[in-house]
């Protein structure tokens, strides 16, 4: 498979709300990387990653969640997430690019930049 549709099939099972379909695509040893220091700002391998994803549905009230792309450049490609999220408490506004790199056919690191981290810095 292209990168270009993996790329294609991966954004329609995120705006789909697939779980299974996008996790297919992860690779087992999957690395990724948030821009927040402590617990969670590195996430190595599947099982790991889908802890993560558990506690981030059981903690975060998601009102609304946009997505543009995929914009895709050699053996990667990023997707522009907006979303509208309650978490602790808090309802707030959230720009984030995330950018996934390809290897094998299947995504082996995904990499966040948050607007939301970048201002608390």
């Amino acid at each position: 498979m292209s990168i270009e549709q993996l790329a294609k099939d991966f954004t329609a099972a995120i705006r789909a709300d697939d779980p299974p379909a996008y996790q297919a695509l992860w690779a087992d040893d999957i690395v990724s990387l948030e821009p927040h220091g402590g617990e969670g700002a590195r996430t190595v391998g599947r099982e790991a990653l889908l802890a993560k994803h558990a506690w981030w549905e059981a903690n975060a009230t998601v009102h609304d969640f946009t997505t543009e792309g995929p914009f895709v450049f050699g053996d990667q490609f990023a997707l522009r997430f907006a979303m509208d999220v309650t978490m602790n408490g808090e309802r707030v506004q959230a720009s984030e690019i995330a950018l996934y790199t390809v290897k094998d056919g299947k995504i082996v690191e995904e990499r966040f930049f948050s607007e939301v981290a970048a201002q608390a810095a």
